[in-house]
């Protein structure tokens, strides 16, 4: 409970990747090119990941490294594709989105390609994934 305490604690004053504790450094180490660019309460959500860590099952700090790592090697591109996924999602029910995910993994990989050329295809662009004019 005390590194609890003393990690939470860090959050308030650690603004730059230097000022988080060593154990909190090596927990978020996928993060670290990005810290700088990360805002302060998305800091703080890590902040408390960190905290958590030490608790977690050794399968829970597997899938959160790896995701971690993952994440860190999307482009801004695919990181803004993602979250637009993940808030699309909240949209639907746990069942609709089980039902889904079993039709999906019922595909054949043939289909699940032509699925996503598909979606790769009728995707509008975004200011942000619109070319510009040179």
């Amino acid at each position: 409970m005390l590194a609890l305490t003393f990690f939470g604690a860090s959050i308030a004053h650690a603004q730059t990747w230097v000022q988080l504790p060593e154990a909190q450094r090596e927990i978020l180490a996928p993060l670290e090119s990005d810290w700088s660019s990360i805002t302060k309460d998305q800091k703080k959500k890590w902040v408390e990941v960190a905290n958590r860590y030490p608790h977690m099952a050794d399968s829970e700090k597997n899938v959160l490294q790896s995701r971690m790592s993952e994440w860190a090697n999307l482009s801004p591109e695919q990181r803004r594709l993602a979250r637009d996924n993940y808030l699309r999602t909240l949209k639907f029910s746990p069942e609709k989105k089980a039902e889904a995910w079993q039709a999906y993994q019922k595909l054949s990989d043939e289909d699940k390609k032509r699925l996503a050329e598909k979606k790769a295809s009728t995707t509008k662009p975004t200011t942000v994934s619109a070319p510009t004019l040179k």
